[in-house]
């Protein structure tokens, strides 16, 4: 017999196809959501003690996915000071991730399902929970996070309270013509990034598929080989009528946002990363509360 998945359409789904489970001792627990092609993502969610329904708060890592439980639940561990602000605020969160991401796939019609179809996903699950008021799910996203929740509010039309991209990575969501390998070292965009650098009408048709009443705090990093990039990502969402807003920080490491790694003495948050959990949190609270 041959093994895999075999479809039987006349034999009805009994109940949803998503699992949840406590996650060990953590405190969060472990969301197995049901993917498009019969995969499961693999998410960590914690609430706010008390009657909800409650706001919340989709994290997205900055890594290109399909790591799985394993970094997710090292995240929560040992790199959770935003998210434990955010908790403290009233706001549920669950950090997610999608499937490794297949480069250059976005937007071909051959391309099947993509990270960001995983990332709706696990929006559609999370805003369906009975502790989530689904009129209040933000996302979070750092790096290629950053453009994923973009990518799959794009693909919804719309359903986030908020969106919050740090040092987005929006390569191919505006379709930077970049000259040779996709590598960092020639990926260097710490300057204006003009139109004839983007497949622009592709970019704008993709960005208007965004309610332009929707919350937008775009957070760019001073230093970051791709500014240009999260500046140019402000000001096309500006040119198509969003309701953005743009902040930058002078910090030396990519993809500093969620935090430093707890030492033997807990989080010791720099003045730089306390001041950009600041500005996140203020903003996420005044959309989502």
């Amino acid at each position: 017999m041959r093994g895999g998945y075999v479809h039987h359409p006349d034999w009805p789904v009994r109940g949803p196809l998503d699992r949840v489970l406590p996650f060990e001792d953590t405190g969060w627990d472990l969301h197995l959501v049901f993917t498009d092609d019969g995969l499961y993502a693999p998410a960590l969610a914690r609430f706010p003690d008390g009657p909800g329904p409650h706001p919340a708060v989709i994290c997205l890592h900055p890594g290109s996915g399909g790591l799985g439980l394993p970094f997710l639940a090292d995240h929560v561990r040992e790199q959770a000071s935003l998210l434990e602000r955010l908790l403290g605020e009233g706001l549920g969160v669950v950090v997610a991730e999608g499937r490794a991401e297949q480069e250059d796939a976005y937007g071909r019609p051959d391309a099947g399902v993509l990270d960001h179809d995983d990332v709706v996903a696990v929006f559609r699950h999370v805003a369906a929970l009975p502790e989530v008021d689904d009129g209040r799910v933000a996302f979070l996203g750092v790096s290629h996070g950053g453009e994923l929740q973009l990518k799959a509010t794009a693909a919804m039309g719309g359903g986030p309270a908020a969106l919050v991209p740090a040092e987005p990575a929006v390569i191919e969501l505006l379709g930077l013509r970049y000259p040779g390998a996709r590598v960092e070292a020639e990926l260097q965009y710490n300057r204006d990034v003009g139109d004839d650098e983007l497949d622009l009408d592709r970019a704008l048709e993709r960005l208007r598929r965004i309610p332009a009443d929707l919350p937008i705090l775009v957070v760019g990093r001073d230093d970051d080989h791709l500014q240009g990039l999260f500046r140019k990502l402000a000001e096309l969402l500006e040119r198509t009528g969003h309701a953005v807003e743009f902040v930058t920080f002078d910090h030396p490491e990519h993809a500093y946002q969620f935090g430093p790694r707890r030492t033997e003495a807990g989080y010791e948050p720099d003045p730089v990363t306390r001041a950009t959990h600041d500005a996140i949190t203020a903003f996420l609270v005044r959309r989502l509360r």
